[in-house]
């Protein structure tokens, strides 16, 4: 079989994989992230699904665009060289489609609720001990005017 054809093969297998695998991962987990950024959860839903099926044309789109080789594949070393670099490529697009569209959801969140607020609430017995812990202004004006040994 001829090297090139196996090249061919293995980046669409595993393109296809890594496609299938990440969509699956950001349509599960990033539902989360929009009910936050998104006034309904019926709304972050819909978003959700139409930013997976986008993303999926995009890689798929890109992954056939790039599936070419101009290199000169006459072995396996040349076949898993060719193979990791094409990989490699289709990875990083795909970390910055990612990137690009956290920046972008975290650019709507913040118009649409403002600054970030903590997602967690502070109990507010830590507060009071934080609050405890710190020395009065009468105190620390006490330690700054006793000298030191």
């Amino acid at each position: 079989m001829d090297p090139k054809l196996v090249v061919y093969l293995a980046y669409a297998v595993v393109t296809l994989a890594l496609t299938l695998w990440v969509g699956h991962t950001l349509q599960r987990h990033g539902q989360a992230f929009l009910r936050d950024v998104l006034p309904t959860g019926e709304l972050a839903a819909a978003v959700t699904k139409f930013l997976v099926i986008g993303f999926y044309l995009l890689n798929l789109g890109y992954m056939a665009i790039a599936m070419k080789t101009y290199d000169e594949v006459t072995g396996p070393v040349g076949a898993v060289e060719t193979l990791a670099t094409k990989i490699g490529i289709i990875t990083l697009a795909l970390v910055l489609v990612h990137l690009g569209t956290v920046l972008l959801l975290a650019r709507l969140r913040r118009q649409i609720q403002g600054p970030l607020t903590r997602a967690y609430p502070v109990p507010a017995a830590a507060i009071t001990q934080q609050a405890a812990d710190r020395p009065t202004a009468r105190q620390a004006d006490a330690r700054r005017l006793t000298p030191t040994a």
